[in-house]
């Protein structure tokens, strides 16, 4: 069955979210501020974190703080270098 026009898939929504809270920081973040950034649920939120950490789209620290993570770079430099 084809999606329709404008379908969403909520798990990449959810994901998206994060990553944009994450990126609202200039700091490593909290769990505790991304689920009062995104409305997510603790065991919502760490498990799309834990993937996008073992995808190398988010890093957690010592502290259990989450950023983004470097994969963020090596994409961005892909689309860079193939822009005028």
């Amino acid at each position: 069955m084809p999606n329709k026009p404008g379908a969403r898939v909520q798990v990449i929504d959810r994901a998206a979210g994060l990553l944009d809270a994450i990126a609202r920081y200039s700091e490593p973040v909290s769990l505790k501020v991304l689920m009062a950034e995104t409305g997510l649920r603790a065991s919502t939120a760490h498990r799309i974190l834990s993937s996008l950490m073992q995808n190398g789209l988010v890093e957690k620290d010592q502290d259990n703080l989450y950023r983004l993570g470097l994969k963020l770079v090596q994409l961005g430099i892909r689309l860079h270098s193939k822009l005028d």
